[in-house]
């Protein structure tokens, strides 16, 4: 590895230095400047190279160990993870909260009453103060969360809603195929956000990591609003691509 100068690297004394280096190698690893198997320089030398003391470089090996981007051998050093997991790809064709792949599960966080927001009072036409019933999941590969939802219903509906299905359908699975409900429009928006302490403790992330945000408003066929999410996905765990023809149209 070539050595990074503090200059160059930490320019903003207002972001953890940890933080930085953290990114600095994480952007080297996922670009393939540092490979699979690379031995990474002694601690003393890496510190010494980003103009920072062990105790800062540790913490950010230590997340990125965390993330499986590193591997610690006792008495050998540190390692790029020779077998890099891949980004999980989505094709946006439509709704982005999906089923079940190998080897996913979902864990149940909490149903309860809140008060809906007010653009969220205003989708589903409710005087002030009104209160909607809040699902929150996380969806786990493995041991590791990647994606954190919140679903929001009327509360008439979500009554209706059954645990199992929660455990293990998605929101728009279980509302088209549980309740039989048939859907019409669907209003979707996609925005890069970094994490708060919220987000970043469900998906085991730091606080400012990036993720990306989902935003979801689902109608039914006659117009009627019934449900609103919020997603959010670890934004180094996923790559989303779009297919177009040649006319323009998305396939």
């Amino acid at each position: 590895m070539n050595e990074i100068s503090a200059e160059r690297t930490l320019k903003d004394k207002s972001i953890p230095y940890y933080y930085q280096i953290m990114k600095v190698l994480r952007r080297k690893i996922e670009q393939g400047e540092l490979a699979p198997g690379e031995k990474l320089p002694k601690e003393l030398d890496l510190a010494k190279s980003f103009g920072v003391s062990r105790v800062t470089l540790r913490q950010a090996l230590s997340i990125l160990e965390a993330d499986g981007l590193l591997e610690r051998a006792r008495g050998h050093g540190t390692f790029i993870t020779k077998t890099l997991r891949n980004p999980q790809k989505i094709k946006l064709t439509g709704i982005i909260e999906q089923n079940f792949s190998a080897g996913e599960e979902r864990r149940l966080l909490s149903i309860d009453e809140v008060t809906a927001a007010p653009d969220v009072e205003e989708f589903f036409d409710l005087p002030d103060n009104s209160r909607l019933t809040r699902i929150r999941r996380l969806k786990m590969s493995g041991d590791s969360p990647y994606c954190y939802t919140m679903n929001f219903l009327p509360t008439i509906l979500a009554k209706k809603v059954e645990r199992n299905d929660i455990l293990n359908r998605s929101m728009f699975d279980i509302i088209k195929k549980r309740l039989r409900i048939q859907i019409g429009k669907i209003n979707q928006t996609f925005e890069a956000r970094t994490a708060d302490n919220e987000v970043s403790e469900h998906l085991k992330i730091g606080i400012l990591d990036p993720v990306l945000y989902v935003e979801t408003f689902v109608y039914g066929a006659d117009g009627e609003p019934i449900e609103f999410s919020q997603i959010y996905y670890q934004g180094n765990q996923h790559k989303y691509s779009i297919e177009l023809l040649s006319n323009g149209d998305v396939l």
